[in-house]
């Protein structure tokens, strides 16, 4: 019959962890996801306003081209608009002669994610607080 030592009881102890070190372990981890979820969520939130900004940015760069008699406004089609107005363009008459209307370094993203704030009516790029439906004819 085999009998235990002491050394390979003592071995055979150590190898598991203890209560207190899994209840640690539980609480870190606890922390951290309790750190870690608020800022997934908030960066929906970050990339909603910065949506808005470039979109409140592409309206008010197409209303002063509009001014200036330059027209970035293409039919009904929101994103041939924004596509328009990141290009730029010159006005070539009248008192703003000269002047370059562009918002430059939006990637294709960042477009879309604007369109989704802006609209076309009346010949106008307007801005809306909230998210446009595509579904009401307006083309993206």
């Amino acid at each position: 019959m085999k009998t235990l030592t002491h050394s390979s009881l003592h071995r055979r102890a150590r190898s598991a962890f203890s209560f207190f070190e899994v209840l640690m372990f539980v609480a870190i981890v606890g922390v951290m996801v309790g750190i870690a979820v608020p800022m997934i969520s908030q960066n929906d939130a970050v990339y909603a306003a910065r949506d808005r900004r470039n979109a409140q940015e592409l309206c008010s760069t197409c209303m002063m081209a509009q001014a200036a008699q330059l027209d970035f406004v293409q039919g009904d089609s929101v994103m041939d608009t924004v596509r328009a107005i990141v290009r730029g363009g010159v006005s070539v008459r009248g008192a703003m002669r000269g002047r370059v209307f562009v918002v430059p370094g939006l990637s294709e993203e960042d477009m879309k994610g604007a369109a989704k704030y802006l609209q076309v009516r009346d010949g106008q790029l307007v801005y809306t607080s909230e998210e446009v439906s595509t579904g009401g004819g307006q083309r993206l």
